[in-house]
């Protein structure tokens, strides 16, 4: 008698098909990937979609409900802006069968050192800048002069919405969830007369050591960096031990009620968004529940941006300083070298690059860079 080890083939097909319970789970496989086809299908109504969502969420809901805990970063506290726009998030998951838990995080180092260790934080809300060492795709959009103005940024927020582009937002660990604006990073000096890139040249200037392109930018601009946590680069400025800062715009929140000096201005010249990203472990955020936020948080863009501009609308307009030509031209002559170099050094992710190029060149198609690509 031959050893079973020499069966033929169909005979070995034949006992796998008879074991019990074999055909039980190819059924559930094949339901689990037609409801998650249909909630990745964007063609299909929103309400069919989530109700193929809450099916294959059930198994892990409690009383319907599906708990999860984002973690803010709010440099105010539980009354900043952020914290304030987070709460309506609450609201909304609901909908698709989500119970969301809001914790505030007013020290954004420790936030990330909390969801990294999984001792709490399903996702964190942060800044995108330190979002980099979770998905270097999402937060190359903060590179310097990648996505000039916000209409750049609500352009790319359309293509992050798309099924497609969810190989670039998810490894084994994290996943990427969505992003929304909290303005500009921009250059912030002690008086309006030092308001300029042209006079960084051996000058202190404060920058948050998870800024690495904006480092990059004032050591090729010749200035001594200080670099510190966020809230200590803020302090450092305010506090006039260096004359300069290259921070985020929520960054004059931070700096409000008299804590700035009656001279200080800042350059109303974007150097590259700022970005606030969701970041989630990606065994909490399956693949159909990381769509649909990501669509929603495209959903809630306008909306974000409204809530941005009436807190930067009590900014005097006095306060900031148009850029002159020279300041122009320096930001876009050193900005790409900065990225180039930063992608080659493996920081800045070359897929994120292009397709920042391919949306600036959307809006001025007559750059040398769309005829002469380099990124």
């Amino acid at each position: 008698m031959k050893s079973p080890l020499f069966l033929p083939a169909f005979c070995l097909l034949f006992l796998l098909i008879a074991l019990p319970g074999t055909a039980e789970t190819t059924e559930k496989i094949r339901s689990h990937q037609t409801l998650e086809a249909a909630v990745l299908n964007q063609n299909l109504p929103l309400e069919k979609r989530i109700k193929a969502l809450k099916t294959l969420l059930s198994g892990e809901m409690t009383g319907g409900k599906l708990p999860r805990t984002f973690c803010i970063w709010d440099p105010i506290g539980k009354a900043g802006p952020i914290a304030t726009a987070a709460k309506d998030q609450v609201l909304r998951s609901l909908h698709y069968g989500m119970q969301l838990t809001i914790d505030v995080f007013q020290n954004e180092q420790e936030m990330v050192e909390t969801f990294a260790s999984k001792k709490a934080c399903d996702a964190i809300l942060v800044r995108g800048a330190t979002a980099q060492r979770f998905n270097r795709f999402l937060a190359t959009t903060e590179a310097p002069g990648a996505l000039p103005d916000r209409q750049h940024l609500q352009l790319l927020a359309q293509v992050l919405a798309k099924p497609e582009i969810a190989e670039h937002m998810t490894n084994a660990q994290y996943t990427a969830l969505g992003l929304v604006t909290i303005g500009y990073s921009r250059l912030y000096a002690d008086s309006a007369a030092k308001a300029s890139l042209n006079s960084l040249d051996g000058k202190s200037v404060s920058v948050a050591d998870t800024d690495t392109g904006f480092v990059r930018l004032v050591d090729t601009l010749r200035g001594r960096t200080r670099t510190a946590d966020m809230p200590a680069t803020v302090k450092t400025f305010t506090n006039e031990l260096t004359e300069f800062m290259i921070a985020p715009d929520i960054s004059y929140l931070a700096m409000a009620n008299g804590r700035t000096g009656k001279e200080t201005r800042g350059l109303a010249m974007p150097l590259g968004q700022s970005t606030l990203q969701l970041i989630g472990h990606s065994d909490r955020f399956p693949p159909g529940l990381a769509q649909i936020l990501r669509e929603d948080f495209l959903f809630k863009f306008n909306s974000y941006a409204r809530m941005l501009d009436k807190e930067l609308g009590n900014i005097p307009t006095s306060f900031w300083i148009n850029p002159s030509s020279a300041d122009m031209a320096t930001l876009n002559e050193n900005a790409q070298q900065i990225r180039l170099t930063l992608r080659n050094e493996g920081y800045y992710d070359p897929v994120m690059l292009r397709l920042a190029r391919k949306i600036r060149c959307r809006f001025s198609p007559d750059e040398s860079e769309c005829k002469n690509p380099v990124e």
